[in-house]
């Protein structure tokens, strides 16, 4: 018999869910008590019903600072297979296949660099464009071992660029996991040294950068659930996270 921590994760709409990540995906989403992209689509996707715009912005402002204003609209897993597509700048590519070619790089090897960035959470309002990158415990590398907050944040400012709106990378890790260590360093380290990582971006020293845990995040989606339009039981869903320590 499944334990509380092993059976799988509720979800809203999960017709929709499956639609969106595709039947492979989604199904391993389902063995995952804690998949991330259940989470992701359980809690971004629910905000996005949320009934009071204002509020909902003020709310997003721990992703996306105080000028996240509404209207905002939330999207999820876009960049890659599913517009707006965000590719990496060509400075960083041309830096990225110099570095690769030195390292003995083959031809495909290069070829994957230069793959679109998928970005998990999307977040645009009227002046931010806000790009969220969820983890759980572990914190995995970018396309072909690029940066991950590094492809975010470059192929971000060309984007935010071509909208006219500042942007904001943000991330959602576990607290006292392996990945929070490493994010808030990484973070922490990339705050003062945008403009060298990336001397090919003018407007990296302008980047936001911000992180928040799952427990944060799960405690504001707690207290937002009456003013959103989630079917069945949003109890249930917050039980299992609560059992899983996510709360």
């Amino acid at each position: 018999m499944a334990t509380t921590k092993t059976k799988p994760m509720p979800v809203f709409w999960p017709d929709k869910a499956r639609a969106e990540l595709g039947d492979a995906r989604f199904e391993a989403a389902l063995r995952d008590p804690l998949s991330v992209d259940l989470l992701n689509w359980n809690i971004f996707q629910s905000l996005e019903t949320h009934q009071d715009q204002d509020w909902l912005a003020y709310r997003l402002q721990m992703f996306g600072g105080t000028d996240m204003a509404p209207p905002v609209r939330l999207q999820l897993w876009t960049g890659r297979a599913t517009d707006p597509r965000m590719e990496p700048s060509r400075g960083y590519l041309q830096a990225a296949d110099a570095r690769a070619r030195e390292a003995g790089a083959t031809d495909d090897d290069i070829a994957r660099l230069r793959e679109p960035v998928e970005v998990p959470v999307r977040i645009e309002s009227p002046d931010v464009l806000c790009l969220v990158h969820t983890v759980m415990d572990r914190n995995d590398r970018g396309t072909a071992g690029r940066d991950r907050l590094l492809e975010l944040i470059d192929g971000g400012i060309e984007h935010a660029r071509r909208l006219g709106k500042q942007l904001a990378v943000a991330v959602v890790y576990r607290a006292g996991s392996q990945a929070a260590a490493e994010l808030s360093g990484r973070l922490n380290e990339l705050r003062g040294s945008l403009a060298d990582e990336l001397p090919h971006q003018p407007k990296a020293k302008d980047v936001q950068l911000r992180d928040v845990s799952w427990q944060q995040l799960v405690r504001v989606w707690e207290s937002e659930m009456s003013y959103l339009d989630v079917p069945g039981s949003p109890k249930a869903f917050l039980s299992h996270l609560k059992a899983n320590d996510l709360y």
